[in-house]
């Protein structure tokens, strides 16, 4: 997994087996390729470079993740098959089109095992938003939960018992846009945000976007937010506001309940400011954040399970979760 938050690339390996009661799953090994400062570079200049660059950058960024995963499995005794979902460059669903950097040819070829890649267009192509894809996981692999809220580089939430999910939010990208304006890669527990003071300005002409007075089923570009609506505002301040508005819009999305539970994964997790804001918000639910291994590497698990269903042809995005004309079996695969 290469998230919007683009702190690396996630890699996990995973064990699914089907029983009769359902999916299960064993987490094992899972570890964090940062970003050299080259690609970190690149891979954020993207989307405002010409289709040539692009191309270029998708088969440098692909073979650089063969070569981590290359490096990541050699304790490992087999792999049977790879679930990539690469950097988007763009998401534009209503121009049908969702591209994410990280050839899956090359990828294939390099590490010789059959690779799952472009999770997302055929679902846009059929009319839907391509995003979010993690619910499948979410509604086959976490038992016991009523919801599962994703704080990474955008905050998605997936309603089990509905069937349906949507992007909240941008989340940490914000977050670590103000944390590097104080030399951060990020909040760690929030302290900054604590230290800030709330910023009525920015505070309204962040609410104020039409993206969060519109219905589901809906999805998030990784530069939803213009940075220029971010600059100019003090870090701390900026922390301290952004972290109400999260929190405040998962609580427009999660209604008060009584008993219902509520698992928390993604980077903000960790976030132990954002996290409070969060709990003291929602009425009736009880929240849960698991151990680290799986807050830090639930996604990469996902896509290993979207890929394993692509393989098998069975369906791995819902029409209720992203609004297409059909269920489909979603991803490109890739044979070495």
């Amino acid at each position: 997994m290469a998230g919007s938050s683009m702190d690396g690339l996630d890699l996990a390996h995973a064990v699914f087996e089907k029983k009769d009661e359902g999916w299960t799953y064993q987490l094992l090994k899972c570890e964090t390729v940062e970003y050299s400062n080259k690609f970190y570079d690149l891979l954020k200049q993207s989307p405002t470079q010409n289709i040539d660059a692009q191309s270029r950058l998708d088969i440098a960024f692909g073979e650089w993740i063969a070569q981590s995963i290359n490096d990541f499995k050699h304790d490992i005794l087999s792999i049977d098959l790879l679930g990539v979902h690469g950097h988007t460059v763009v998401h534009d669903p209503q121009k049908k089109v969702s591209w994410q950097l990280g050839n899956g040819g090359s990828i294939a070829k390099a590490t010789g095992i059959p690779t799952v890649t472009d999770f997302r267009s055929e679902d846009v192509k059929n009319g839907g938003q391509g995003a979010p894809l993690v619910p499948i996981g979410d509604f086959l692999l976490f038992k016991g939960y009523d919801a599962c809220l994703n704080l990474g580089g955008i905050a998605n939430i997936s309603l089990k018992q509905k069937k349906t999910a949507w992007d909240i939010c941008p989340c940490n990208q914000v977050l670590n846009f103000f944390a590097e304006k104080i030399g951060q890669p990020y909040d760690r527990d929030g302290l900054g945000a604590r230290a800030g003071s709330f910023d009525e300005n920015f505070y309204d002409k962040i609410v104020s976007l039409d993206y969060f007075s519109q219905m589901a089923p809906k999805s998030l570009a990784n530069n939803f937010i213009d940075e220029t609506i971010l600059k100019g505002v003090d870090p701390l301040d900026g922390l301290h506001t952004y972290s109400k508005i999260i929190s405040e819009q998962i609580q427009k999305e999660l209604p008060d309940s009584i008993n219902s539970q509520l698992l928390i994964t993604g980077g903000g997790a960790f976030n132990v400011y954002l996290i409070d804001l969060i709990k003291d918000k929602l009425k009736g639910w009880t929240v849960s954040v698991p151990d680290e291994k799986m807050v830090s590497f639930k996604e990469a698990l996902v896509f290993a399970f979207l890929a394993l269903k692509r393989l098998k042809n069975e369906i791995n995005t819902h029409s209720s979760v992203t609004g297409s004309s059909k269920d489909i079996s979603s991803g490109v695969i890739h044979l070495p």
